[in-house]
């Protein structure tokens, strides 16, 4: 591999662990919300309107970059009791068949979402509801996740196949 391709999918490697890490903040923020929202339910009788739709939304953003870290530190769920039994021509095989799959759908989720966040932009779409906040900032960050996703996906598969 040359040495531009391997200095990319460093740097690929670095962007994605750190946005990995400052996603997994948002578990707390999360949490810190969902408590306020219950102790202003039951305590005080008065839930938050914004409690739900904010949490929803940093989970959504959380989920999305939280793919990509778990593809960077390479801990998917796989079915490792058949999947050690196969000789090595069929691991090659089965991971050039998970490599197209994963190339066809994050090419669709890309481009689908990336036409989504536009025209939710353009047309500067709000939550429905009483709080109405505007969805397209969440929505916009799903094609930035997705090609995160995507490029780290690419990474571990160039180092696999390097091997």
């Amino acid at each position: 591999m040359t040495d531009n391709k391997r200095s990319f999918f460093y740097f690929v490697d670095s962007v994605t662990d750190k946005a990995g890490q400052g996603a997994s903040y948002l578990v707390l923020l999360i949490m810190t919300i969902t408590t306020i929202d219950v102790v202003a339910r039951y305590v005080f009788n008065h839930p938050l309107l914004w409690g739900w739709m904010i949490n929803r939304q940093l989970f959504g953003v959380f989920i999305l970059f939280a793919g990509a870290y778990t593809m960077f530190k390479q801990e998917h769920i796989r079915i490792e009791i058949f999947y050690d039994l196969f000789p090595k021509k069929v691991k090659v095989f089965a991971k050039v068949i998970t490599l197209l799959s994963f190339i066809s759908f994050m090419g669709v989720l890309i481009w689908q979402s990336a036409w989504m966040g536009w025209n939710s932009m353009m047309m500067g779409e709000k939550a429905s509801g009483a709080f109405r906040i505007p969805m397209y900032p969440f929505k916009l960050l799903i094609p930035v996740a997705a090609s995160l996703f995507f490029l780290q996906g690419i990474s571990v598969f160039t180092r696999f196949f390097r091997k």
